[in-house]
């Protein structure tokens, strides 16, 4: 049973957490790449515009739809481990407005879902994790509006001081693009950045979180 043995080790782990899900948050735009310019390059260049401007409804909108409720998954568990482990005097009220957005958008109870099941051990594959983080997200979040719900979320911690200086999606320039039929992998910076074709357009995906 997957259990949280060490709570210091996760609180000191919650910053790195927090920025993956960040740069997972700004895998996608839909709307912002079109027709013939929906390419990798493209994309990737969109979703570099949105983070700087910290836009994450064109964020969300370039990742893969396949993956959507996979991104709202990530991007709950790593607000609510903010959340939860956040000090001072403005914590509660941070609190407050994250149990605010998960009621609103009417996300089911972590206590709901068979997430601590999965047996993990030297053996098991990455393949057998990836399908069960899969069930667990679509029960959580499969009627769970992600366009709204993600950029909700990410309202609420990225005005914090200590978010300040936080990069959303790697500023860096797009080199060694692989396209394999409907994938892509380039690199920007020390950042693998994957890309997927759905029905007919490219998008970013979740993969860079594994």
């Amino acid at each position: 049973m997957l259990i949280i043995k060490n709570r210091q080790r996760i609180r000191s782990g919650v910053w790195t957490c927090l920025f993956v899900v960040l740069i997972w948050g700004g895998i996608s735009a839909m709307a912002a790449v079109t027709g013939a310019e929906n390419t990798p390059e493209a994309v990737f260049k969109a979703a570099q515009q949105a983070g700087a401007k910290r836009d994450f409804k064109v964020l969300v909108q370039l990742v893969a739809p396949s993956q959507h409720v996979l991104l709202a998954f990530g991007t709950d568990m790593a607000v609510g481990m903010f959340v939860e482990f956040r000090e001072g005097p403005k914590a509660e009220v941070l609190k407050k407005q994250y149990e605010k957005i998960q009621k609103s958008h009417n996300v089911k109870s972590v206590e709901d879902d068979d997430g601590e099941k999965l047996q993990i051990d030297s053996q098991t594959s990455q393949e057998v994790i990836d399908a069960h983080m899969l069930k667990r997200a679509k029960r959580l979040y499969d009627n769970v509006d992600v366009l709204s719900y993600v950029p909700a979320l990410m309202g609420i911690v990225t005005p914090l001081p200590e978010m300040a200086e936080q990069e959303f999606f790697p500023q860096d320039e797009l080199i060694n693009l692989k396209v394999d039929g409907d994938r892509a992998v380039g690199k920007a910076g020390d950042k693998e950045i994957f890309f997927i074709r759905e029905e007919g357009r490219w998008f970013l995906t979740a993969d860079v979180i594994n």
